[in-house]
């Protein structure tokens, strides 16, 4: 028994060897640093991360970032991500350079596939068909298309692992699996895309349901006590898990204006247009084809494999057990949720479900039909290949359809053409040659004729292969099926022509830690002065320049608002250096009744604070005044200041709660001036002012929050040692947490 069970763990890790080999050649431009990541992924996650690591490195912790649109709490974005244990890991050890986010994407995409292999062998048996879902999922056109967007990519890899144990929570009525399942949930909270948290809690409710109904129909009253007991607790712990991200949401909501919900317009950006169900065919027709998919380009691509579709296509008119008829029917509700306005689902769930209208890109709910359509293919596989006479005449009529349906586009595909000659006969210099000269009736030609091989490949494999070499020849197909694919794809999306050595040695060359800010105006720090090596948007990050700019869904509303409506205000107050002196002030009402002229020394401020301003300070041509920042860091910035009158000192840096003054070692009230900044009342004469960023609510979250995990860690780590004597792997989880948390406590 020993024996088998030990022969069991080996073939898993040659399983899981072999899909991180996929993974590395199924995205080696990325995975050998030939090409640098683009998109969002360099514009915001790099430099976001970037930011993270030099402040732990500086022994500070990421709570506030000062060069992204005059300042931001960086730690309430969870995009960011400051709270994700990997991200603290890394930031506080070697950092999380170009290099490191690159290898990273890759890493997750190996996770990925890892989590679908044993969530699909939750349903059979076969560990060469787990493996075959394993490479499905993790080279999908979710994942190619996706490469940008890194906190969808990092949810979309925890998600197998959340409902795989949440499944086996119910089945096996463990506390162990309800302790795992509320693990990864944390990590998607902390680290990944929150759009795929809501839409699980859906999901929990339809099998947690499922099982509930279940026992109830067999009356089986101590088995729904005890599911609603394993419910109760996995909600607790994950939110003890999660403490400071709750406390991170409720603060900053009423600064956020999607977080108390967007409109309907907002939230239906992106979808997954119906056109792009093309995808599931012919992926590369998705490349240089916007208009005709009428979507992003990163939304319309859906590809799982033509060699696992006609496996899902049997098993969608096969008999189903109840919770694979649960799992299908929230798979279909997905799919049609993912198609946005352009039918009623969408906005049905908006208006009715909670969470719903608080995230855009119905196109995300796709992944869960990606996932579950994968799981049932997978297991349609296994028993196809365990009782291949019942299936195989149904599955060779479905193979025959699809390949007649290939064989017809490929017709209308040569016709639309119109006899231009095709541009992949021509040679190219570099893969972007050949995805520019890419058109979309012509990529369905060239991607067509390569299904339709495999497809006929597949079929003779099932007429005529023995049964020894049939799951061999099938995995086979199913790789190259799959890293074709990604390569055909990945050049248009996932990668530019930029060196990541050039970007490596180029940051290298910046400002490290933190300098004083120089005194020029903002309105100079735009983010064209940092453009290069594919950086285009949040520069500012890398050379330390305080800026106005913002690439960010996480975006406080009162600038969106200055920007759209107070835009003369705005423009003149980032004519200022980051502190400046003023007694220029004025009223809401004032301005509202267009009786202020606007200069760059403007301030206005509330009604309330408005009164306690002007009985301080007395307007006076005062020129003789002078500030300038004697000591920076993020979270306190020294200022030493002398002026012949009182007047407000005003620090170009966004209000947010945290945030305290103190004159002289006094501490001073701060008044939110111009919708946005801080200034306080600066005496006559010479003093100085620090403005400190120390936010308590969110330490005590966040001391919860890793408290708990610590306790988990310590509850697993018996439980790993007793079951299966892993000393080392425990050891060496604990010299990473440890030490990380070690560095915490030098400073």
């Amino acid at each position: 028994m020993l024996l088998i069970q030990q022969k069991a763990k080996e073939n898993h890790f040659i399983y899981i060897t072999l899909l991180l080999i996929v993974a590395i050649v199924g995205y080696w431009q990325i995975s050998f640093l030939k090409y640098s990541v683009t998109h969002d992924m360099i514009n915001c996650w790099i430099p976001w991360r970037h930011y993270i690591s030099e402040s732990l490195q500086n022994g500070l912790f990421p709570f506030w970032d000062p060069y992204q649109q005059l300042g931001y709490p960086i730690h309430a974005d969870l995009q960011g991500p400051t709270w994700y244990l990997e991200s603290l890991i890394l930031g506080s050890t070697i950092g999380q350079s170009n290099y490191v986010v690159q290898l990273l994407f890759v890493f997750y995409a190996f996770m990925a596939g890892m989590g679908m292999y044993f969530l699909s062998l939750c349903f059979h048996e076969n560990k060469n068909v787990a493996f075959i879902t394993g490479v499905c999922y993790m080279l999908s056109g979710f994942f190619v298309a996706h490469v940008q967007h890194f906190y969808a990519v990092i949810g979309a890899a925890w998600l197998p692992f959340i409902i795989l144990n949440y499944y086996k929570m119910h089945t096996t009525k463990s506390y162990k699996y309800a302790i795992y399942a509320s693990l990864f949930l944390f990590f998607n909270l902390t680290g990944g895309n929150h759009t795929f948290t809501f839409i699980l809690a859906y999901l929990f409710l339809a099998i947690g349901g499922y099982f509930i109904i279940s026992a109830i129909r067999e009356k089986k009253k101590e088995i729904v006590f005890q599911i609603l007991k394993l419910n109760a607790f996995f909600v607790l712990l994950t939110t003890a898990l999660s403490s400071v991200v709750f406390v991170v949401f409720f603060q900053v909501k009423p600064y956020i204006d999607r977080l108390s919900g967007m409109d309907y317009k907002s939230a239906a950006v992106n979808p997954l247009s119906p056109q792009s169900l093309l995808s599931l065919v012919v992926p590369f027709s998705t490349v240089n084809s916007v208009d005709f998919f009428n979507t992003d380009q990163s939304m319309c691509n859906v590809y799982i494999g033509i060699i696992i579709l006609p496996f899902i296509i049997l098993a969608l008119i096969k008999s189903k057990t109840g919770i694979e008829k649960v799992l299908l029917g929230f798979a279909f509700v997905c799919l049609l949720a993912s198609f946005g306005s352009y039918i009623p689902v969408h906005k049905a769930l908006y208006s009715i479900f909670p969470f719903m209208n608080l995230f855009r890109f119905p196109s995300y709910f796709s992944l869960f039909s990606i996932l579950i359509l994968l799981v049932l293919g997978g297991k349609q596989l296994a028993f196809t290949l365990s009782s291949f006479v019942i299936s195989k005449d149904k599955l060779v009529k479905i193979i025959s359809v699809l390949v007649g349906a290939i064989l017809i586009l490929l017709i209308v595909a040569v016709i639309k053409n119109n006899s231009a000659s095709f541009f992949f006969f021509a040679d190219y210099e570099t893969i972007f040659d050949f995805i520019r000269a890419a058109n979309f009736y012509q990529n369905i030609v060239l991607q067509g004729t390569i299904q339709l091989v495999l497809l006929i490949g597949l079929l003779i494999t099932i007429i005529k292969a023995a049964e020894k070499y049939r799951l061999v020849i099938i995995t086979l197909f199913v790789v190259v099926d799959m890293i074709a694919a990604t390569q055909l794809n990945i050049a248009y999306v996932g990668f530019s022509q930029t060196s990541p050595k050039e970007l490596h040695d180029y940051v290298a060359t910046l400002p490290k830690g933190f300098p004083i800010p120089t005194m020029n105006n903002i309105s100079e720090n735009t983010e064209e002065i940092g453009q290069h090596h594919g950086l285009y948007r949040n520069t500012s990050v890398f050379h330390k320049r305080i800026s106005a700019d913002v690439f960010n869904s996480f975006c406080f509303k009162n600038q969106a608002m200055m920007l759209d409506s107070l835009r003369p205000l705005y423009d003149s107050m980032l004519h200022n250096p980051v502190v400046y002196f003023s007694d220029n002030v004025f009223s809401e009402a004032e301005l509202k009744n267009e009786k202020v002229e606007i200069t760059h020394e403007t301030i206005v401020l509330e009604a309330a604070d408005f009164s306690k301003v002007v009985a301080q300070i007395i307007p006076t041509q005062n020129d003789s005044k002078e500030a300038k920042i004697i000591s920076y860091q993020p979270d306190k910035i020294v200022i030493d200041g002398n002026t012949k009158t009182a007047e407000l000192l005003t620090l170009l840096q966004s209000q947010y709660p945290g945030w305290k003054a103190f004159v002289d070692g006094k501490e001073t009230e701060i008044f939110l001036s111009n919708y946005m900044t801080m200034s306080i009342v600066f005496p006559k004469g010479k003093h100085i002012v620090e403005f400190v960023y120390k936010n308590k609510p969110v330490i005590i979250g966040g001391i919860i929050s890793y408290s708990v995990f610590i306790i988990v860690m310590i509850v697993l780590s018996i439980v790993w040692i007793r079951e299966n004597k892993r000393y080392l792997m425990v050891g060496f989880i604990w010299l990473i947490l440890l030490g990380t948390a070690g560095h915490y406590f030098l400073y």
